[in-house]
């Protein structure tokens, strides 16, 4: 049997840096509502609030009325925890950061998680108020921890111009290094 090594004892004896390529931090709705609203007003905030509707709605449903309706099942596991370090961890930027060398990580280039979505927005106009206000967000809480870790701006591609005028706002206006294009945009 080996013995057990933390994070941070493993990470010692490494030649390298290890980055976190793929971390998920978890938005906390209500606050995050309220924080696009001073961005975007109510467009903005209204259809982030809608958008996250999406898990507890298809739960609510029965498998015939999610094949009916074509709507899959959504994860409800990526919300839950019984370690409140840990889940405050994921939701508190700052946290997270204070804690990159206990987790044994060099930098992480951090993904949303109630952002995954918001690119699918069926509304033009409710669609990018949510991701403009979104992006404004997430670097407001990240700002001051570029050093150690990067948030993935949410870019929307329903159309070419859409996504070169997030891409051009994030990159330009907040500093963006990394971004998550949409995917599963209907035609």
């Amino acid at each position: 049997m080996s013995a057990h090594h933390t994070p941070e004892e493993i990470r010692k004896d490494l030649t390298h840096p290890v980055i976190d390529g793929d971390g998920h931090w978890v938005e906390y709705t209500p606050v995050f509502a309220e924080k696009i609203r001073k961005v975007t007003g109510d467009l903005g905030a209204n259809g982030f609030l809608q958008s996250q509707r999406r898990g507890p709605d298809s739960l609510s449903m029965t498998p015939e009325q999610r094949a009916e309706r074509g709507v899959a099942m959504e994860g409800f596991w990526g919300r839950q925890s019984t370690n409140t370090r840990d889940r405050a961890t994921a939701m508190m930027p700052r946290m997270l950061y204070d804690r990159l060398d206990e987790l044994g990580i060099d930098f992480g280039i951090v993904y949303p998680t109630a952002g995954l979505g918001i690119p699918r927005i069926a509304d033009d106009a409710t669609r990018r108020a949510v991701i403009r206000g979104f992006n404004v967000v997430t670097h407001e809480y990240f700002k001051d921890l570029g050093d150690k870790l990067t948030p993935a701006a949410v870019i929307p591609v329903h159309t070419p111009d859409e996504a070169i005028e997030e891409l051009t706002f994030v990159t330009k206006q907040l500093g963006a290094k990394v971004c998550m294009l949409g995917s599963g945009v209907r035609r």
